[in-house]
């Protein structure tokens, strides 16, 4: 998808904060909610969490940015997905049971508890809300014009109307990453910000409720 003009690029920004706005379930989320810029707008802050996925200049930045468009974690999520859907409940468990690495046990546990009520696009919102974000970093911190991240943009909405039909599936779909990819107990994030998922689900502030992905 091609977002050339400055009148389209304007056009697409509450679209863009629909999709930005899930990196802050844990954070300040009421504030972003209400502020969206400001969540890609502190040079500081962009640049401190772009070191913490280990980016320090343009090359690493590209090269991450392409990864998770063409790949990305929901490529992981896939494989334990099919690995898991050929086998019946009773073989699953057992499954499961056996494995001795904790981490891939609890990732195994989300696979099953989620196996058939995820889209086609499987976890890909995480991918496509971080990649979202790591673009507006880069821009932000000098790695990035604007036109090449107006370009990455466009590819990230093109794989999220390809994948999800609605902001719920969206949302589901983020909620499962993150609960694939932490460490600790699988399904604390989900229970933790419970609360906070709904008020941003329901805030008239928020851009979602007025379009479709």
């Amino acid at each position: 998808m091609n977002i050339d003009k400055p009148e389209e690029r304007k056009a697409w920004m509450p679209y863009v904060n629909a999709v930005l706005s899930l990196c802050a379930i844990g954070q300040e989320v009421g504030y972003f909610v209400m502020n969206p810029k400001m969540q890609y707008r502190m040079w500081g802050r962009m640049r401190g969490f772009l070191k913490q996925q280990d980016i320090h200049d343009k090359e690493k930045l590209v090269a991450t940015i392409e990864w998770f468009l063409e790949t990305g974690r929901r490529s992981e999520y896939y494989r334990d997905y099919c690995q898991l859907s050929t086998l019946s409940a009773a073989e699953r468990s057992r499954y499961i049971e056996a494995l001795t690495d904790e981490h891939r046990k609890r990732q195994f546990t989300v696979v099953n508890r989620y196996l058939w009520s995820l889209s086609t696009g499987g976890i890909g919102a995480y991918d496509y809300s971080w990649t979202m974000l790591n673009c507006f970093a880069g821009k932000e911190v000098g790695y990035l014009s604007e036109n090449e991240m107006w370009t990455y943009i466009g590819q990230v909405i093109s794989l999220i109307k390809a994948d999800f039909s609605d902001w719920e599936t969206y949302v589901t779909s983020y909620a499962v990453g993150q609960q694939y990819l932490l460490q600790n107990n699988p399904f604390s994030f989900v229970s933790r910000n419970r609360k906070i998922i709904m008020q941003l689900m329901n805030s008239n502030q928020n851009p979602m409720l007025h379009l479709k992905p």
